[in-house]
């Protein structure tokens, strides 16, 4: 009976030991999952706009940018906790927000296999799944003397995000999918280690600047450490839909690496877990057979 029942725990403590193993896969995957659903439902949405519905969304987005002249980076946004019910009724939410959810448009990045919405604000809610817009700069809508900043966390445990930017390179694109446009940008500048509490080279470097068209990736860095913040910007270029093949063959691949590594790592523990069942139940039936052995050989 002890035996039994140490074998159970043994088999019990194997599996949570393979549950944490395999939890960073698995939930990236469902994430991964989640973000097609929105994404999709968000393109279905707009998809059902017509051109008096974009004529009105873009022109409110306008105004919206058009009633401030400067970026205002109110706090760092990974040490300020907000929360999403903040914003819900101001006129931020309002504008770009076709399915009523706080999705305004999605980002994708196709050197290191990112899709994920953009949401309003950068509440804990937002950043714990996809991109938030960091309210306070200008809407990612493109234009002369706009600067938008999107924000997204490194090293979850639960989701990829902006874990791999730091692979991103000068010359390397990312692009915005904001109702029926689609806006490229080309990374001019990546300031790897800004202090979190370097407020000055923070303002400044999100700052708009006359007549360009910036859009900055923001995240904390090093890895798993988070002082420090690293900024990627990019300046917009013609849109030429290049993106839209290698992200899906991209996405394919990795969605069938992530998928074999799971089932090999599940055959794994399913076999070992077997083996020590079997060690254990049918060494009492061993020992019998060779009691029973010498008794007959007597």
């Amino acid at each position: 009976m002890k035996r039994k029942i140490t074998t159970f725990i043994f088999g019990l403590l194997f599996l949570i030991g393979f549950a944490v193993l395999i939890y960073p896969t698995v939930s990236n995957q469902w994430n991964t999952y989640r973000q097609q659903q929105l994404i999709s439902n968000y393109d279905k949405a707009v998809s059902n706009m017509t051109p008096e519905d974009f004529d009105k969304a873009w022109k409110a987005a306008e105004n919206f940018n058009n009633s401030f002249d400067l970026n205002n980076i109110f706090g760092d946004v990974f040490s300020t906790q907000s929360d999403l019910n903040d914003i819900k009724d101001t006129e931020y939410w309002k504008v770009l927000n076709v399915g009523g959810n706080g999705i305004m448009g999605y980002l994708t990045i196709p050197k290191i296999n990112v899709e994920l919405s953009i949401y309003h604000g950068t509440s804990d809610e937002v950043l714990q799944t996809g991109v938030g817009h960091l309210n306070g700069t200008k809407l990612p809508m493109g234009g002369k003397s706009t600067h938008s900043v999107l924000s997204a966390h490194r090293g979850l445990p639960s989701a990829k995000l902006f874990t791999d930017i730091d692979q991103m390179k000068k010359g390397d694109r990312f692009y915005l999918h904001i109702l029926d446009k689609n806006f490229a940008y080309e990374v001019d500048q990546i300031l790897s280690m800004v202090d979190k509490d370097d407020h000055e080279a923070l303002e400044q470097a999100l700052q708009i600047e006359e007549g360009q068209d910036y859009v900055t990736l923001f995240t904390c860095t090093p890895y798993g450490v988070n002082t420090h913040r690293l900024l990627v910007r990019g300046h917009r270029i013609p849109y030429d839909g290049e993106e839209l093949e290698s992200s899906l063959t991209d996405s394919m691949v990795q969605a069938i690496q992530n998928y074999y590594m799971l089932f090999l790592l599940l055959g794994l523990a399913v076999t070992a877990i077997m083996i020590i069942l079997m060690k254990h139940l049918f060494k009492p039936h061993r020992k019998q057979a060779r009691k029973d052995s010498e008794e007959g050989k007597k």
